[in-house]
């Protein structure tokens, strides 16, 4: 995928964070080959003080290295990433 390229927001775990298609108890999202065969992602949401969905912190990398379960081994992470920007941005508080 060339750098700068525009995806489509119909596949992958970010997108379905971004539109509010998906969301797991946990507060992330997993994809597994949804936007390009071998890669897979966990995403979470960012959201502004009314709640409301503002970006997406992703991790996402060959399927050999994250695993089938991307959520189960970086869920959290990603998670925890999102509320530190919500919380140094001044958007919410640390435990929103």
């Amino acid at each position: 995928m060339p750098l700068g390229a525009r995806l489509p927001l119909s596949a992958g775990s970010a997108a379905r964070v971004l539109t509010s298609v998906d969301q797991a108890p946990g507060g992330w999202v997993e994809s597994v080959g949804e936007r390009e065969a071998g890669v897979a992602s966990v995403s979470a949401p960012v959201r502004d003080a009314s709640g409301r969905v503002i970006a997406a912190v992703s991790v996402s990398g060959p399927i050999e290295r994250t695993s089938r379960q991307p959520g189960k081994r970086y869920g959290s992470f990603v998670v925890h990433a999102a509320k530190e920007i919500e919380s140094e941005a001044g958007l919410r508080g640390v435990d929103a």
